[in-house]
């Protein structure tokens, strides 16, 4: 049966995982990798790997991050307020955002982002942008004795969709590992000589250190990182990523040249749209670790709007389009392709 594309992503958003902490993600794409693959199991970094065998005439491994942008309590007051600091999250997004506070034991707490009210505020704060000195988080409706420094703090909202669109948090990057898993669907109609790894990868926020330790332990011959790039117009110089259009295939400086080829091949045969986007240099994405591992490594994207916000938006055609591309991809690859 079919993965629903929808309730995964509901879920997926919904799910607690930062950085180190993604064992509720991991346990999600447990399920929904079950009767797709041949082997799965943990690694130490807090990857889920997952193998499906062709024909052992090469290997080519996928990743997808699955922790989340949070905060961690830097300091509790005895008032019932938190201090915080950021990982990945923009600043200036937080005040009256509801958020959950994870404590040790296992509690999960609500609590308020505040800030100080203008009517108290000098003509010099009103201009001034808030940095994380300026807000708090007021947990005062609860028992907060159990809340510690190092207690890691997520956004609280409901995810949703409308037509072919789906708003939420988290959705970099677990909505590339819903790619994964639609593509594991597809190949078990297609013939494919190699094998196919994929990491559901840990830490990717603070540097992408799973998906390295995945790839030295697995050493495969081609690796390919799946990441969300922004559905904007941001600059003059670079073309416009949209939705609806396919995935983004990445071509530049850290993208093998003949992954990339190859992709944009395999779309072209088989009238799958995509768009293509230059990487100068660093990727910010797991392809820039892979490829320490003396792995050839590209990139491809799915187009998103509002990055590490609560609110962040995808198209799900895009999602399938990727996968039929990447299923597509794997079955055309023959042994000494790079």
């Amino acid at each position: 049966m079919s993965l629903d594309t929808f309730a995964a992503l509901k879920s997926l958003s919904l799910a607690y995982g930062p950085p180190g902490r993604e064992k509720e993600v991991r346990g999600l794409f447990k399920g929904y990798v079950n009767g797709l693959v041949d082997e799965v199991f943990e690694d130490t970094s807090g990857n889920l790997i997952v193998k499906r065998y062709g024909q052992h005439k090469g290997t080519v491994f996928f990743s997808a991050h699955m922790d989340e942008v949070c905060f961690l309590v830097s300091k509790v007051l005895p008032e019932g307020f938190l201090r915080l600091e950021g990982i990945g999250a923009d600043v200036k997004l937080l005040p009256s955002q509801k958020v959950w506070i994870h404590t040790r034991s296992g509690k999960r707490l609500r609590g308020v982002i505040g800030m100080l009210a203008p009517h108290l505020q000098t003509e010099e704060t009103r201009k001034k942008l808030n940095g994380f000195e300026d807000l708090f988080v007021d947990v005062s409706m609860s028992d907060f004795s159990e809340i510690s420094v190092g207690d890691f703090v997520t956004y609280d909202n409901e995810p949703f969709s409308t037509g072919d669109f789906f708003f939420g948090k988290s959705l970099d990057d677990r909505a590339c590992g819903v790619i994964i898993v639609k593509m594991l669907e597809r190949l078990t109609a297609l013939r494919h000589d190699f094998d196919v790894f994929a990491a559901f990868s840990s830490r990717e926020e603070i540097g992408a250190f799973g998906a390295r330790t995945a790839a030295y332990a697995l050493q495969p011959d081609i690796g390919i990182a799946l990441d969300v790039t922004h559905a904007i117009d941001t600059s003059p110089n670079y073309p416009k990523n949209e939705f609806g259009k396919g995935p983004v295939i990445a071509v530049g400086a850290i993208p093998h040249r003949k992954i990339s080829n190859l992709l944009i091949e395999t779309a072209k045969q088989n009238g799958i749209p995509y768009q293509i986007e230059p990487s100068p240099s660093r990727t910010g994405t797991d392809t820039d670790q892979i490829q320490l591992e003396t792995v050839a490594a590209g990139v491809v994207s799915l187009p998103l709007r509002y990055m590490h916000t609560p609110y962040e938006q995808i198209c799900v055609k895009d999602i399938d389009e990727t996968a039929r591309l990447l299923a597509l991809f794997v079955s055309a690859l023959k042994e000494g392709v790079v």
